[in-house]
Parts: C-alpha cells; structure tokens; sequence
C-alpha cells in the first residue's frame, strides 16, 4: 500500500470518528433538552454529561487530524452499519420517564456498538497506522462501557413503575 493510500484510509477513519462523535454529542444534547423539559432532571444530567464526553472526544479526534486532509462526505456516503453513527441514541428508546439506570442502559449500548464499529474498521484495515488508531478508539469505547457498568451496579432498577401512567387517559365522549 503506498503513503497517499494510508494517508486516504487514515483520513476517511478519521473522517467517520469525526462524524460519529459529533452525532453523538448533539443527539445527547437532544435527548438532554428533551428529559430536562419533562422534568427528569437525572436523566436530563446524565445525557449533558455524556454530550460532554462526545464533546471532549470530538475534540480529541480533530487535534488528531491536524492538517490532514479529509474527506468531504456527504451524509450517505458514511458507511455506517445501521441508519445512523454507531454512537447515536435512537429516539424510539427514549421514554420521558425514563430512570437513570434506564438511560445508562440505552448509553451503554451505544457505547459497545462504537466499540464494535471501531474494532471492525480496524481489522478491516491493512493500514497499520489506521488499525493502531482504530484500536485505541475501540479500547477506549470498551473503557466507557466499564465505567457505565461499574457505575449501574450502584443504581436501583426501578424501570418498570416509572413508566406507570398517574393518570388514565382523557378521551372525549
């Protein structure tokens, strides 16, 4: 493989965390706003929390990158393994009351899915400097489903009353 073929796979890796990570970092900003209006204010905490993280990661891809060259890629051009980045929280999963174990489940999934996109690329790769980075990242996303593991052994599983209705609903006669 030549230089300028390294370069390219290493910018187009690079190109994706990019990506990723920015995904993440608003859809958890979203799912922030959108728990602190109902006025779970945990939940509301911790998604802030891992924007914040998707922040700092974001911002470690890109001093990374430096003066490379990447790729301009249109959004259907990321070659994602399912509709969206990897590290994107579904709105489907989200539920106003939803508990705080609930949401670390949910963060706990996408982390191990970037995980899993990451370990792919790099062993998809046959560019080293592509695969150590790769590696790093995916080591790195196993360490953040550790961290939320250890921290979910703390919290109670009180998911199902939470999503008790107080109210039946109102339906006009």
């Amino acid at each position: 493989m030549s230089n300028t073929d390294t370069t390219a796979e290493l910018a187009n890796f690079l190109a994706h965390s990019l990506e990723l990570e920015s995904e993440a970092r608003q859809r958890y900003d979203e799912l922030a706003e959108s728990m602190a209006g109902h006025r779970n204010l945990p939940v509301a905490e911790f998604f802030r929390r891992m924007a914040a993280e998707a922040e700092h990661h974001l911002q470690e891809v890109a001093e990374l990158a430096g003066d490379t060259i990447l790729p301009d890629l249109k959004a259907w051009e990321f070659d994602w393994p399912e509709a969206e980045a990897p590290e994107t929280s579904s709105y489907e999963a989200l539920h106003y009351r939803m508990s705080l174990f609930e949401a670390m489940q949910l963060a706990l999934g996408n982390e191990r899915a970037a995980e899993r996109y990451y370990r792919g690329f790099a062993d998809a790769s046959d560019d080293a400097t592509t695969v150590a980075t790769a590696t790093r990242f995916a080591d790195e996303e196993l360490g953040h489903a550790a961290e939320l593991e250890r921290m979910m052994t703390a919290l109670p599983q009180q998911a199902a009353q939470l999503r008790e209705e107080d109210d039946d609903p109102h339906m006009p006669e």
